[in-house]
C-alpha cells in the first residue's frame, strides 16, 4: 500500500507526527487548509482576497489573531500573501500555509536561506507544499517570534 494513494491517510499520519514532535507551528499549519478555496488569478491582490485569507486565519488560529490588532494583522497578511503570489503561490490553500509560517515567525522564516531555496521551485500541489514546509528544519520554524508576541502597541 502506497500512502500517496490515500491522501487522507497520509495527512492524518503527518498530523500525528507533527503533534508527536511537539511543533506547535507545524500543528497549526496542518489544520489550516481552507475548504473550497479558489485560485487567485491576478498578479496584484484584491482587498477581498486578503479579507478572505484573514477571515480563514481567524478561524484557524483564533486566539493568536485576536491578540493581534486588526490593522496590523491585515497589513501583515496582505504583505505576505502578495509575496506568496509573486513567488507563484497562486492558490489560497498554499498561500494559507505560507502566511502561517510568516505569522509564526513574524516573517523571519522568509529570510532564511533554506526557505529562500525552497521558494525558488515551490511544489504545485498542496500536499507536496505542506510536506516540504514541514520538512524545513526547526531553525526556519523558530526564526522569529510569532507576530502576536512581537507586536507591542505604541502608547
Amino acid at each position: 500500500m502506497k500512502l500517496d494513494q490515500f491522501p487522507a491517510l497520509a495527512l492524518c499520519l503527518s498530523l500525528a507526527l507533527a503533534f508527536a514532535s511537539g511543533n506547535v507551528a507545524a500543528q497549526t499549519a496542518a489544520k489550516a487548509a481552507p475548504q473550497g478555496s479558489s485560485a487567485v488569478k491576478h498578479a496584484k491582490l484584491k482587498p477581498a482576497d486578503t479579507a478572505n485569507l484573514v477571515s480563514h486565519l481567524r478561524r484557524v488560529i483564533t486566539d493568536e489573531t485576536n491578540d493581534t490588532p486588526p490593522r496590523v494583522l491585515n497589513a501583515f497578511v496582505a504583505k505576505y500573501q502578495q509575496r506568496a503570489l509573486d513567488a507563484g503561490i497562486d492558490d489560497l490553500d498554499r498561500q494559507t500555509q505560507y502566511v502561517l509560517l510568516a505569522l509564526y515567525t513574524s516573517g523571519k522564516a522568509m529570510e532564511q536561506p533554506l526557505f529562500i531555496a525552497f521558494m525558488k521551485n515551490p511544489p504545485a500541489s498542496l500536499d507536496a507544499f505542506y510536506d516540504a514546509l514541514q520538512a524545513l528544519p526547526k531553525t526556519v520554524w523558530e526564526a522569529g517570534p510569532p507576530l502576536w508576541e512581537a507586536y507591542e502597541p505604541k502608547g
